[in-house]
């Protein structure tokens, strides 16, 4: 497989809160907010029995409107970076939204697996979950 053909199989930040927000939906979820592009704020808030979810989504890839897209998708160090800013934001959120369910969302995604997959376990121990979300297919690591 080409560099351009295994960029085509990656997945966005916008096409992984999409793909979620659907699967929250098909769950019972009601999104209250979500974000796409380069806006600021809680990429999915979503409403399910009197709880709240926050969801900070990452991809695999830049948008092709990216301002910054260098890449045809992300390499291990951008990966690592972009796995730091949403563990930060998410443990922020737990202190301020203490009851509040928390979760990362990457793409179901070979090099990013490769990458942090390890690590995705232990963020059960600090209460935030992850999901990992495929075309077809989303797990949810709690």
């Amino acid at each position: 497989m080409n560099q351009d053909e295994k960029a085509d199989t990656k997945l966005t930040e916008d096409e992984t809160v999409r793909i979620l927000m659907q699967h929250l939906v098909s769950q019972s979820w009601t999104i209250e907010s979500f974000c796409l592009g380069q806006q600021r704020g809680y990429d999915i808030v979503a409403t399910r029995s009197g709880k709240r979810l926050y969801v900070e989504a990452k991809g695999a890839k830049a948008s092709d409107k990216s301002p910054t897209k260098k890449r045809k998708f992300f390499d291990s160090g951008q990966i690592k970076d972009h796995f730091g800013k949403a563990l930060v934001k998410s443990l922020e959120t737990r202190i301020k939204y203490p009851n509040a369910l928390v979760a990362i969302a990457h793409p179901e995604d070979k090099d990013i697996r490769r990458t942090i997959g390890s690590t995705i376990t232990l963020l059960e121990q600090i209460g935030i979950m992850h999901f990992w979300v495929g075309r077809e297919s989303i797990q949810l690591v709690e």
